[in-house]
């Protein structure tokens, strides 16, 4: 099985991103499509910095992200 191939779409989750200066994501999963996840009512997360949200849906690459964690 790869990765993400199940994956607890309708929930709330962060989306960590690999590289020491990547920032993460804050939203609810929509799907995946492709080769990419989908959140919607999302918020980059950076450090020291305050939460930016997001217009309209984020596409993640999926082979970008480090590890996801789900909040719900």
């Amino acid at each position: 099985m790869r990765l993400f191939d199940r994956y607890p779409t309708l929930r709330r989750v962060i989306v960590n991103l690999r590289g020491a200066d990547a920032p993460a994501f804050r939203g609810v999963l929509w799907q995946r499509r492709g080769g990419y996840l989908v959140l919607r009512d999302a918020q980059m997360l950076r450090p020291r910095m305050e939460a930016v949200v997001m217009d309209g849906e984020v596409l993640i690459p999926v082979d970008n992200i480090e590890f996801l964690q789900v909040l719900d």
